[in-house]
């Protein structure tokens, strides 16, 4: 019997678990989803520090789209991200108004593409971005790039030459980062990015 002993204590610790590999590091993850019981236009307005971008919304006519079935998912840009656009680029798109909520001498078409590039038919979450790369058309047509690195923030970039693009040849092309927790929809999901999506 004691000549078996060490052959049982050995035999009992293969037997633990051990772990094979070492978990792989994820990218890092922006901070908790928001869950808001209406669409992806009026959960922004609930959420708070969006004026700018729903303005645009509204100019370009995008807001009953926005309240429509969907799915959608929308690269929303709050007042901060909204200010890093060009400000000539800003005033061709969306003049300011002094408060009149006049729309005179807003450039509708440019407008309409520039919205519909913050937005991708379909219900795409974070999870579902996470760790890869991934190319999604925008209702503009352009492709825009979710790049997902191992201990990184998410990003996403126009990519290609598809699309009408509203920034002219001298804009100055930057990833923009998802760094805040998306919010979850009725009819879709947003996701705040910090730059404009600019072509």
């Amino acid at each position: 019997m004691l000549q078996r002993r060490p052959f049982l204590l050995g035999a009992c610790a293969a037997m633990m678990p051990v772990p094979l590999l070492a978990p792989s590091p994820r990218a890092q993850a922006p901070r908790q989803s928001i869950i808001q019981p209406t669409n992806v236009i009026d959960a922004l307005a609930a959420t708070g520090n969006y004026d700018s971008f729903i303005e645009f919304a509204r100019r370009a006519g995008s807001v009953e789209l926005l309240r429509g079935a969907g799915p959608f998912t929308l690269l929303a840009l709050n007042n901060s991200a909204m200010d890093r656009m060009p400000i000539s680029l800003r005033e061709q798109l969306a003049p300011s108004t002094g408060g009149t909520g006049n729309s005179a001498g807003v450039d509708v078409v440019r407008l309409a593409a520039f919205m519909n590039m913050h937005i991708i038919e379909g219900r795409h979450t974070l999870t579902d971005l996470m760790d890869s790369t991934r190319a999604l058309r925008t209702r503009n047509g352009n492709m825009v790039e979710f790049r997902s690195s191992p201990g990184q923030p998410m990003t996403a970039r126009i990519v290609g030459d598809s699309g009408f693009g509203v920034g002219g040849l001298n804009v100055q092309l930057r990833d923009a980062v998802i760094a805040q927790g998306e919010i979850l929809a009725s009819n879709g999901v947003v996701l705040p990015i910090n730059e404009p999506l600019i072509q």
